[in-house]
């Protein structure tokens, strides 16, 4: 009969040499980015867009004054919506409109992370919907990081192959998934007047990453 062919795995009982390498360093957040949402509720649904847009004005002009550049605020879109509350029966009455609107400020220096909180208190607005801490150069660390992954493999590779009196051949597979780290972030919170024993402080950005290899021996 004709022989059978090769099973597709078969490297996986011929000889080779299967490593991981992994690395990861710490990066101090250089950023951080506030998102508010300012709302307001009016009769009509011009009021209430009025009302909203004359309060993301006056939040965004006081941080202009307060020393905040025009390229780092955003004022998003507005978000209009009807409020009912129900009677007795079924019936629902019209109480008026909601109208929203979100204002993000990216902050470049971190010590200047409350006083953006108090330019938000003395405009009225008297909660944030979070704070996010990253680092502004990601792409650099992602890529220290992943050499020196790639390097603990090919370190781990050559002590086990003289470990077993091997010769490390040519790569057979390299197997990576690029990990990018996330943000890190505080949830929506009520906000108070700053004070000297605010901190506002982040912890450090992790940045890991992770490679397997498999090589043919000599």
């Amino acid at each position: 009969s004709a022989p059978k062919a090769a099973p597709a795995c078969f490297f996986l009982f011929s000889p080779h040499v299967l490593t991981s390498g992994s690395a990861e360093i710490r990066v101090p957040a250089d950023m951080a980015t506030l998102s508010f949402s300012i709302t307001t509720q009016e009769k009509t649904p011009q009021k209430a867009r009025q009302a909203v847009d004359t309060s993301v004005a006056s939040f965004v002009n006081a941080l202009e004054l307060a020393g905040f550049k025009r390229q780092e605020l955003v004022a998003g879109n507005l978000r209009l919506a009807p409020e009912y509350s129900q009677n007795s029966g079924l019936s629902l009455k019209l109480n008026g409109y909601q109208a929203s609107r979100d204002v993000i400020v990216r902050v470049y220096q971190l010590d200047r992370v409350g006083q953006v909180i108090d330019v938000a208190l003395k405009s009225g607005i008297n909660a944030v919907q979070s704070i996010q801490y990253d680092v502004r150069d990601k792409a650099r660390y992602l890529s220290q990081v992943r050499e020196q992954a790639i390097s603990d493999s090919k370190s781990k590779a050559a002590e086990l192959a003289k470990a077993y009196g091997m010769t490390l051949g040519k790569i057979y597979s390299i197997q990576y998934v690029s990990q990018e780290p996330p943000s890190l972030m505080r949830g929506r919170m009520l906000m108070k007047a700053p004070s000297p024993a605010d901190s506002y402080l982040a912890e450090d950005i992790r940045f890991s990453d992770n490679v397997s290899v498999v090589f043919n021996p000599d």
